[in-house]
């Protein structure tokens, strides 16, 4: 309700394609809202212009601002589309397709989503906080992810945006509710498996960021954009060491061979999702550490793309 306390723990985050980038698509639908955790925004950031002028007297120089910019970060669990044949896509597939990566795409019992290197879309994002709307226009993102043991996985979206004249406004929500959501599962040898160069790691976990080069692009004439630069995936594997008779990760170091990796979590149709890379190298240091007197291994890896591209990381919905 309108007045002077805005409750905090009442949000509603909207995501909804431009058909011209940076004007606004005005999501209100069900199908425009995201189900998120861990939402942060950034409510306004911009670069500070000092005009330093010489004076008589000590004090401040007034400062203006350029180059304004805002966004957020939250997450997003791991789950399918919810329907047996597969075929449907989960809303997370959505948010990545302002993330660089592609439409996805319908086989014919799963969806899969690739990343793609030009043509990357912009949406018009919104959040509530009560009935306080914050926007921002052309949006793009970068996106990471964690696939842990006993955790829910998730998928970790940073978007980045330019703000409307009015920064902020006070107005009722939509009455919309997520729709298109399974409930997630937690990671368990049960309904989760890794594997990496053919061999199936005693798994911790699984980190990966895209660490996407976003940056607002300004020139005169030309409107402000949020460009998407470029990314380079990258983590690390935790894992317990091996009878290295059976299988030596660390063989890799040295020659730089790179090996598949993919985590499936679910085995049930219309909530099984996967994220397969093609050539994990390892590309750090590891260093070996003590987990209840078991001996583990934090590996640092990047995801490399092949010789035609846009599939060092790919996830599938079946």
């Amino acid at each position: 309700m309108a007045g002077d306390i805005h409750d905090w723990n009442s949000k509603l985050i909207l995501l909804k394609a431009e058909t011209t980038e940076g004007t606004d698509s005005v999501p209100a639908l069900a199908a425009d809202a995201l189900k998120v955790r861990n939402f942060v925004p950034t409510f306004l950031d911009a670069d500070q212009k000092t005009r330093t002028l010489e004076k008589a007297f000590f004090g401040a120089d007034p400062v203006g601002l350029s180059n304004l910019r805002r966004g957020a970060t939250f997450d997003m669990d791991w789950a399918g589309g919810g329907v047996a044949a597969g075929t449907t896509i989960p809303p997370w597939m959505k948010v990545l397709a302002f993330c660089g990566f592609g439409a996805p795409l319908a086989g014919a019992n799963s969806v899969t989503q690739s990343p793609r290197t030009s043509g990357i879309p912009s949406a018009s994002f919104y959040y509530y906080i009560d009935d306080l709307r914050v926007i921002a226009l052309g949006t793009r993102g970068g996106v990471g992810f964690t696939f842990q043991d006993d955790e829910y996985p998730i998928f970790s979206v940073n978007l980045l945006g330019a703000p409307p004249a009015s920064l902020i406004d006070q107005v009722t929500p939509p009455a919309v509710a997520p729709t298109g959501y399974v409930d997630p599962l937690i990671a368990s040898t049960e309904v989760s498996t890794f594997m990496f160069d053919g061999y199936a790691y005693p798994l911790r976990s699984w980190t990966m960021s895209d660490n996407a080069q976003l940056s607002q692009r300004s020139l005169i004439n030309p409107k402000d954009r949020t460009k998407y630069g470029g990314r380079s995936w990258s983590g690390n594997l935790v894992v317990r060491v091996p009878d290295l008779g059976v299988a030596n990760p660390f063989t890799k170091i040295r020659t730089g061979a790179t090996g598949a990796a993919t985590a499936v979590h679910g085995t049930t149709s219309g909530n099984i999702v996967q994220a397969a890379a093609q050539g994990l190298q390892i590309t750090g240091a590891p260093t070996l550490s003590n987990e209840d007197g078991e001996t583990m291994a934090t590996i640092p890896v990047t995801a490399l793309p092949s010789a035609t591209g846009n599939d060092e990381i790919v996830f599938t919905s079946k």
